[in-house]
């Protein structure tokens, strides 16, 4: 991530918290080892080598006999670690699963996995995120003895309903919402206000609106 060190997310950055995740790392880096150790040569000790058959004279089914490989340094300073890194990235890598995983994480930021620290990607961030908010259309609801209420970024419904949920809501049920908390208690009411000859209409959008609130307000 050009231009974006680590300090610049706090610890718990999902990519940070990955890479210090052992059980994801282990098996990647056993088969790297693995592979590293394949290159050892074999001590010839004069043992006896292939099948491995038992006292009865069976064969121990997928087990082999050799000879020890010679021990060493799986590797050694700082350019054979960084080497062994690569190899180990690429062998968690080998379905795309990382890479994966990676991408959705960037796609999917969060304020929270920034810190204080200026970088590239919360640049990036605040950008798209202030762009879509400058797509927010922002409108005016005026009523009967009652405030105009502006969305977004204002608190409505005795501080349950926000501003920023007015904006997920068509214009006619922002109105729905902005009746209700002026007075209007009953659908009739509601319907009426609104021009509708019955309050079913007025049902349905409420059904949906409680629907848009649900998740939101993580409301079961």
């Amino acid at each position: 991530m050009p231009m974006s060190p680590i300090r610049g997310f706090t610890g718990t950055d999902p990519i940070r918290l990955l890479a210090h995740n052992l059980d994801y790392w282990i098996p990647p880096v056993t088969l790297v080892i693995q592979e590293v150790l394949r290159d050892f040569p074999v001590v010839d000790n004069g043992a006896p080598t292939g099948p491995a058959v038992l006292e009865d004279g069976s064969l121990l089914e997928g087990a082999i006999l050799g000879n020890p490989r010679m021990g060493g340094d799986l590797w050694r300073g700082e350019e054979e670690a960084t080497e062994i890194t690569r190899l180990a990235v690429e062998a968690a890598d080998a379905d795309g699963r990382l890479r994966g995983i990676l991408d959705a994480v960037r796609s999917n930021r969060v304020e929270e996995d920034f810190s204080p620290y200026w970088t590239r990607a919360r640049e990036d961030f605040e950008r798209k995120l202030y762009s879509k908010r400058a797509k927010v259309k922002v409108t005016f609801v005026e009523l009967p003895d009652t405030i105009p209420v502006q969305g977004p970024e204002i608190e409505i419904l005795d501080r349950t309903v926000y501003g920023d949920f007015l904006t997920l809501l068509n214009e006619r049920d922002r109105e729905i919402v902005v009746l209700l908390y002026s007075g209007r208690t009953t659908l009739t009411e509601v319907a009426a206000e609104m021009g509708y000859r019955n309050p079913s209409a007025v049902s349905k959008r409420l059904n949906r609106i409680r629907e848009q609130a649900a998740p939101v307000f993580d409301v079961e």
